[in-house]
Formats: C-alpha cells, sequence, structure tokens
C-alpha cells in the first residue's frame, strides 16, 4: 500500500515537471516570436528618401545658357538711308581731322532732317552735345548691349532715363560739322556688347536688305 502511494506522487511529480517544462517551452517559443517580430524594421527595405530617384515632373530643366547681349531682341532701321559711307572696322581716312584709325560703327548717309530711330526698346543712357565730337545719344537695351547714334540732333524732350520704344523717333540727322564733317551728312551708327564694340550689321542685316 505504501509503495502505490509512493509510485502516484512520484507520478504527479512527473507529470507536474513535465507541464512546467512544456510551459516553459511554448512561453520561450512565443516570446522568440514577438521579440523576433518586433526587432523587425518594416522601414529597412524602403531605400531612404535622398536615394529615390525624383519624379520627372519635379526635376529643374537645365539652364538656358544662349548667350544674352540682345541677340533675342528685335531690331529696326535706324534711318532711312541712301547708302553705307563707311562700314565697321574698315580702315578709316578722316578727311576731317587728317587721321587714320579703325572706324568702329557704319556710317548711313542722308539727308539733314531725316529722322533717327531707336533700333529696338531700351532706356536712354547719355544725350550729350558737342560741336567738335558730334552730338550723342546712347540707348541701353539691357543684357550688356548699348546703340550709340552720333550726330544727329536729339528730339526735344528726350531725357536721361526715359524708356524708347523699337521704332521711336530719337532725333534728326544734323547739318554737316564735328569730328567727320568732311563726310557729309550722316547718321554714325555704333553698338557695344558687354564692353566691346561690334558690326551693328550683325543685328540689323535682314532689315537693311530690305532697302
Amino acid at each position: 500500500m505504501k509503495e502505490e502511494k509512493t509510485k502516484s506522487k512520484k507520478t504527479i511529480l512527473y507529470s507536474v515537471i513535465v507541464g512546467v517544462c512544456a510551459l516553459l517551452l511554448i512561453t520561450a517559443t512565443v516570446l522568440t516570436v514577438v521579440f523576433a517580430t518586433r526587432n523587425t524594421d518594416p522601414v529597412a527595405e524602403i531605400p531612404p528618401v535622398d536615394e529615390v530617384d525624383p519624379p520627372v515632373d519635379d526635376i529643374d530643366p537645365p539652364e538656358d545658357n544662349t548667350p544674352s547681349g540682345g541677340e533675342a531682341a528685335t531690331f529696326c532701321k535706324p534711318i532711312d538711308y541712301e547708302e553705307y559711307s563707311v562700314v565697321f572696322d574698315t580702315i578709316y581716312n578722316n578727311r576731317t581731322l587728317g587721321w587714320w584709325y579703325r572706324h568702329k560703327a557704319i556710317d548711313f548717309s542722308a539727308a539733314a532732317g531725316t529722322s533717327v530711330v531707336s533700333i529696338a526698346k531700351g532706356k536712354v543712357e547719355q544725350v550729350s552735345v558737342s560741336k567738335e565730337l558730334g552730338n550723342l545719344v546712347v540707348i541701353d537695351h539691357e543684357n550688356g548691349l548699348k546703340s550709340y547714334y552720333r550726330f544727329i540732333e536729339p528730339s526735344e524732350g528726350l531725357k536721361e532715363g526715359m524708356t524708347v520704344e523699337m521704332g521711336q523717333k530719337i532725333g534728326i540727322v544734323a547739318e554737316s560739322y564735328g569730328s567727320e564733317a568732311a563726310d557729309g551728312t550722316h547718321l554714325h551708327l555704333e553698338m557695344e556688347l558687354k564692353g566691346d564694340f561690334v558690326d551693328p550689321v550683325d543685328y540689323l542685316e535682314p532689315v537693311l536688305e530690305e532697302k
């Protein structure tokens, strides 16, 4: 009888131990799964923001490297001229002064009183009167481009700082005088791009060919 009770106690104890072990095993398994799930970073599979290609619409267009200086502007003839009397960059014999030098302008032979207009829209930068050098009107067309009109009588009321439109009258051809008086009445037109004098024909050729 004593032996049977002992065996029964051992069986119950064994069962309890096995049950506890099973419970611990199950608990350990559940905890492992929970912690493993928590440690998984769902964002890790998504590339960092700076590595994602931006949408096509968000990409800035390339910079426009088109040269500046008024190339895209519209120009008109400065005068209803008779002919070119002197072309740009020629070796010029100034009979008035008795000098030889490069002529950084083009001259339009025209009668005194012929209207002179601005070749393009711009702001009047200078209006000066000089019997020796010749009256001068300078117009700034922005982007480094300027036009110079010499040997003209400026229009009344034309002042520095005024905005003029393309084709707007700025003066008339003056009587022969000044440093090119021996060449007769004419418009002396210079054009400057970013500090360098350039051939006005490069800008005016399409409209000058209409003559």
